[in-house]
């Protein structure tokens, strides 16, 4: 006789509620686990580099703009 596997993450993850309020829950606790800090490191660096590419083009375009 086989069970049918009842997946918990599918039934929270499309229970209505905010998506966004979960993806912020998922990077907050994995934030906090003190495992991974090599990929954190590599986060905060893509960050930091799309936040200054961001800045680069908006300054870059008004340049071109005026």
């Amino acid at each position: 006789m086989t069970k049918k596997i009842i997946n918990n993450f599918d039934q929270w993850w499309n229970d209505g509620e905010n998506k966004f309020k979960k993806l912020i829950y998922f990077f907050t606790i994995w934030w906090e686990d003190g495992n991974n800090k090599l990929l954190k490191a590599i986060f905060i660096s893509l960050a930091f580099h799309v936040i200054f590419a961001i800045i680069w083009f908006f300054f870059k375009g008004l340049n071109y703009i005026f």
